[in-house]
């Protein structure tokens, strides 16, 4: 646990740190430091600067300041990830001028090294935020009676959301995933890949910073090695690294994974961890990407003024968001009964006490779940809903997951997948597999499936066949056919019927503005066409793998065929007792005390990550709460003596890679 508790250390003193400078202040925080900060206080943000002694809390967002003043408030602190200097130069000047603040606070998780200077801004501008000082110093002064104020940008490492003992997640970055194509980092049109790089390595190496850390940093994937080898070439990771030579050195073995290598898995409907059923199910909180929005209301009886406030999943906690990702969901049930039931059984309710039957575990569902949290009607005393409000949040999300009208389509999406697995892995290149599916687009409605639900289909289906499984051309034409009817279909009902509660994959659809049949003949055809050419590149991605090209594994003749993800795989290798060598896992260079040893040897002394007591594994684009669950089931099969953090870019349900990987990359 001693990792974990340097993790939550680190997050506690950066945050008390920034608390600090708010007190009698307008506070303005963007959308990616308040979800750190969301997770921080277990989802008490406002109570968490009011109790600082801030006058006002606002979103610092380009379009919700046209008409924001804050009368009588002389200062004020602005909490930012961004390292567009266009959004500074926009957005604080935006806030300034319209108020009359004499003192300004900028915190950003920018290092002034980093915000996107033009070329014509000196070196010595660029540093310790000189350039922008001056800047905020003149949108201050617009305000002509301000004669005198003061000006503070200090650099904080706000990017981390630490989810549950060793789970975290990095807000700031959560739109970063590789290009299937890494042949484009080169491309100059992929230079905001560069520079979010940068970003993210510049805030990795605070973070090692803080911790006291000598990393050994290793990667799967073209994309995680760019990432790696910009860690590695870093010139202040470098200068730390030196720098610890002679201290006594805590060692961490950092693993950077490509989601790309592994797309099956982050498309699975599979939702043995609840959580996984939550985030299908519920909707995210408003620009949050790893936390939903849970209706409070079935605690109160009648029209509530203040019920339309969501709860969350986030909690001080971390139990809880434990027992949501590693339990079934019988246990989740019984948990949350007892949970319930010892709220109701406390001796404020003598009342409601009489009432309460024992119930087998076995009896125990969301509707049953749901009329005990309707007993809470009956209490008089809010203080004891108030003071279990996270518990009761947890409860009712799962009760809205599982009463959800998706269940059902999420029911049938879990036994495709089956099918699809048994059918692949048995009759391998005759499949007919896409044939199947062909026949499920046309009859989707049906079955009360979208069509972004058989996007996300497919990607697990190319995913796992990889480069293993030919399918016939044929039947990938039959396939492409009944994308582009489908795709047609869907955007003559979208003009017939539009409504504010679309998908991405409708707003996408409503983004290419055709109304003639023939235009919209034209663009179906080509999304369909640019949606089977990243299923082509989908199956490629694990192509220069030596032992992780295959996702099916079948441990006898008598077992069923399972579908077995990288991360799995991985971490089992990783563990194996006898540490051999992995050859998809590359090292970057050596710790400088092996390098020091390498001069007496001849050839490089090879590494493995268990070599250190901390191993954190990182995927660039995102991780499921269902490898989470699996990947902790692995690490309790071994006797290890690592601690690992597993870690990602945000938490992921199916849809978010067909937004990501299918739909974001499309031409208009």
């Amino acid at each position: 646990m001693e990792a974990i508790n340097d993790m939550e250390q680190f997050l506690a003193d950066v945050w008390y740190d920034i608390v600090g400078f708010v007190s009698e202040s307008a506070v303005y925080i963007d959308h990616a430091a308040t979800e750190c900060l969301h997770w921080h206080t277990g989802g008490k943000i406002h109570s968490f600067f009011k109790d600082a002694g801030a006058i006002s809390i606002h979103e610092l967002d380009m379009y919700n300041f046209r008409y924001v003043k804050i009368p009588n408030c002389k200062k004020v602190v602005i909490i930012s990830t961004s390292t567009d200097l266009a959004f500074y130069q926009r957005t604080v000047k935006m806030i300034l001028e319209k108020n009359a603040f004499e003192h300004c606070t900028i915190i950003t998780a920018a290092h002034s090294s980093l915000l996107n200077y033009e070329d014509s801004v000196s070196l010595e501008d660029r540093t310790d935020y000189t350039k922008l000082k001056r800047d905020v110093k003149s949108w201050m002064h617009s305000n002509q009676h301000l004669q005198d104020c003061s000006v503070t940008i200090l650099f904080r490492p706000i990017f981390i959301s630490l989810i549950d003992n060793g789970l975290f997640v990095t807000p700031p970055f959560s739109d970063l995933l590789s290009p299937l194509n890494n042949a484009l980092l080169k491309n100059s049109q992929y230079d905001h890949f560069v520079h979010i790089v940068d970003h993210f390595v510049s805030l990795f190496n605070s973070l090692l910073t803080y911790l006291n850390l000598q990393e050994d940093i290793y990667s799967i994937g073209k994309f995680s090695e760019y990432v790696a080898e910009k860690l590695e070439m870093l010139p202040i990771a470098i200068d730390r690294r030196n720098s610890l030579i002679a201290a006594k050195r805590k060692g961490v073995s950092l693993i950077f994974v490509d989601r790309v290598l592994d797309l099956c898995t982050s498309t699975s409907n599979n939702t043995e961890s609840l959580l996984s059923r939550i985030l299908c199910t519920l909707p995210h909180l408003p620009h949050h990407y790893n936390d939903v929005a849970i209706n409070m209301s079935p605690l109160f009886c009648g029209p509530q003024e203040f019920i339309d406030v969501p709860g969350c999943l986030a909690s001080n906690d971390k139990t809880l968001m434990n027992i949501l990702i590693t339990k079934k969901q019988k246990e989740v049930l019984a948990t949350m009964n007892k949970i319930l039931v010892d709220i109701l059984s406390s001796k404020e309710n003598l009342k409601l006490r009489e009432n309460l039957k024992p119930k087998l575990a076995m009896r125990i569902s969301a509707h049953s779940l749901e009329k005990l949290v309707n007993k809470f009607k009956d209490v008089d005393d809010l203080h004891i809903i108030s003071e279990s409000s996270k518990k009761f949040q947890v409860v009712l999300g799962i009760i809205q997951a599982l009463i959800s009208e998706k269940t059902s389509r999420l029911d049938l999406l879990i036994s495709l997948e089956k099918l699809i697995l048994q059918n692949i892995a048995v009759s391998r290149d005759s499949t007919s597999v896409l044939g199947q599916l062909s026949n499920i687009i046309k009859t989707r409605e049906k079955r009360g499936l979208d069509t972004d639900n058989i996007l996300a289909l497919l990607v697990h289906i190319y995913a796992l066949a990889g480069t293993e499984i030919q399918f016939s051309f044929q039947q990938e034409q039959q396939l492409k056919e009944a994308i582009t009817d489908a795709i047609f279909e869907d955007i003559t009902k979208l003009k017939e019927n539009m409504n504010s509660k679309m998908s991405v994959y409708q707003q996408t659809l409503l983004l290419f503005d055709v109304t003639e049949i023939e235009s919209i003949k034209e663009t179906s055809a080509k999304i369909a066409n640019h949606i089977m050419k990243t299923l082509h590149e989908i199956a490629q991605q694990r192509a220069p793998l030596h032992n992780y090209t295959s996702l099916m594994s079948k441990s006898s003749s008598q077992e069923i065929v399972r579908r077995v993800g990288i991360l799995q795989q991985l971490l089992t290798d990783i563990l194996q007792p006898d540490r051999y060598e992995l050859p998809d896992l590359h090292q970057r260079s050596p710790s400088f005390i092996s390098a020091g040893f390498n001069l007496f040897s001849k050839g490089r002394i090879k590494h493995h990550p268990c070599d250190n007591n901390w191993i954190i594994i990182y995927v660039i684009g995102g991780i499921t709460p269902e490898e989470i669950r699996e990947t902790k089931e692995i690490i309790s099969l071994f006797n290890s003596n690592c601690q690992i953090t597993i870690a990602g870019s945000r938490l992921l349900n199916p849809l978010d890679i067909v937004d990501k990987v299918l739909l974001s990359s499309i031409n208009y």
